[in-house]
């Protein structure tokens, strides 16, 4: 079967673009037997008016312009349609809306979303109200264009069918996975700890406002002023060191030693901390359950599925304060066969749910399941 594969910003040649997504997903394609064509990542172009354009929008607007420029819609729909006459695709791919909404094709489309706009935009808001709406409209064209919708969340889930209008039968809920390597992964009897007495916190993140880095902070002062001896080590990001956090800046999962440094991250852990404001579908979350290391989070976008409450971790209400997160913690360490339990429950949905064999295979099975119901519908019709 021949799927063509359109990207986005990121090349899926490179495990440390996008934090491994799209590597992870060409990869799980060819170990299905597709025989995968790469389109892009494209080069943006921006035209003279829309250039004039944004330097207006930024004069009128605090908010963001357009995650894409009309020109890399165009172009990116025209490269499609060539590598298409060419390749001669089954079935067209992306995790990226950008190359489907201007083209035009009578092939089966599949659309891997983390979340849809009108979701983030109600929790994390970036775009200006003019370009919200624009980018919404392209939205909903490839949602109409797709024979097949996968998706990360039940919340992303309801938004759609809810307030898209999608129908139910159109969408597919598949877990975000760990983008780690198995040769890193640990065996099952190298995922126990038995020291609880300093307490390791692990914040994985980019953004600090975003992944909610001053909470995981206050939550440390917290446990240390209440006798819990805790330390705290953020990844991804540089910053200055103090008592009990330390920055460890970011790892490439490409250079070995470093992924190697990276894993060793989540050896240390005995939580995995994600008081995160917004997050449609953190992979953070099921790395962390692949070395049995429990997350503590909160119900924003689409983390309550990601994370299991009381299977691969706990998930307080929105936006919780820094004082629930405490108390979660401090309620584990008193109650050490309880942390061990669910250790061990973490680490089995890793197993079950949260590793790329069984992702890559949900996506690929979805995808031969279009493609047998075009052939059908061509033969059908006569087409």
């Amino acid at each position: 079967m021949k799927l063509l594969y359109a990207t986005g910003r990121y090349n899926p040649l490179k495990h440390d673009e996008g934090s491994g997504e799209d590597y992870n997903l060409y990869h799980a394609f060819i170990d299905n037997g597709f025989e995968v064509k790469i389109v892009g990542p494209l080069q943006e172009t921006i035209g003279l008016s829309e250039r004039a354009f944004r330097r207006v929008h930024r004069l009128l607007s605090k908010k963001r312009h357009a995650k894409y420029s009309i020109a890399l819609l165009r172009d990116a729909a025209a490269e499609v349609a060539k590598v298409s006459k060419e390749f001669n695709p089954d079935v067209l791919f992306s995790h990226n809306l950008s190359a489907f909404v201007r083209l035009k094709t009578r092939l089966p489309i599949v659309y891997l979303m983390d979340a849809p706009l009108m979701g983030t935009e109600a929790q994390w808001p970036l775009f200006s109200h003019f370009e919200y709406r624009r980018m919404l409209g392209w939205e909903k064209t490839v949602l109409d264009k797709a024979a097949r919708i996968i998706t990360r969340s039940h919340w992303a889930m309801d938004y759609l069918t809810k307030e898209y209008g999608v129908s139910a039968e159109k969408i597919v809920l598949v877990q975000a996975a760990s983008s780690l390597p198995e040769r890193v992964i640990p065996a099952d009897s190298a995922t126990a700890v038995a020291d609880l007495s300093t307490l390791h916190l692990l914040l994985v993140g980019r953004v600090r406002d975003l992944k909610g880095i001053d909470t995981a902070i206050e939550v440390v002062g917290l446990l240390n002023r209440a006798g819990f001896k805790t330390t705290l080590r953020i990844v991804g990001l540089n910053g200055e060191n103090h008592e009990n956090v330390e920055f460890m800046g970011s790892f490439r999962k490409s250079d070995e030693s470093e992924l190697n440094a990276y894993a060793e991250q989540y050896r240390w852990a005995h939580f995995l901390i994600h008081p995160a404001r917004y997050d449609s579908a953190p992979i953070v979350t099921a790395e962390a359950a692949a070395f049995g290391v429990p997350t503590i989070s909160n119900a924003v976008g689409g983390i309550a599925t990601t994370v299991q409450h009381g299977v691969s971790g706990v998930v307080l209400p929105a936006l919780s304060p820094a004082e629930e997160y405490a108390r979660i913690i401090r309620h584990y360490i008193e109650h050490p066969q309880t942390y061990f339990d669910l250790r061990r429950s973490t680490r089995e949905r890793y197993k079950r749910e949260l590793n790329w064999k069984t992702v890559g295979d949900s996506i690929s099975n979805t995808i031969r399941q279009v493609v047998d119901e075009h052939n059908r519908e061509s033969k059908d019709t006569g087409g």
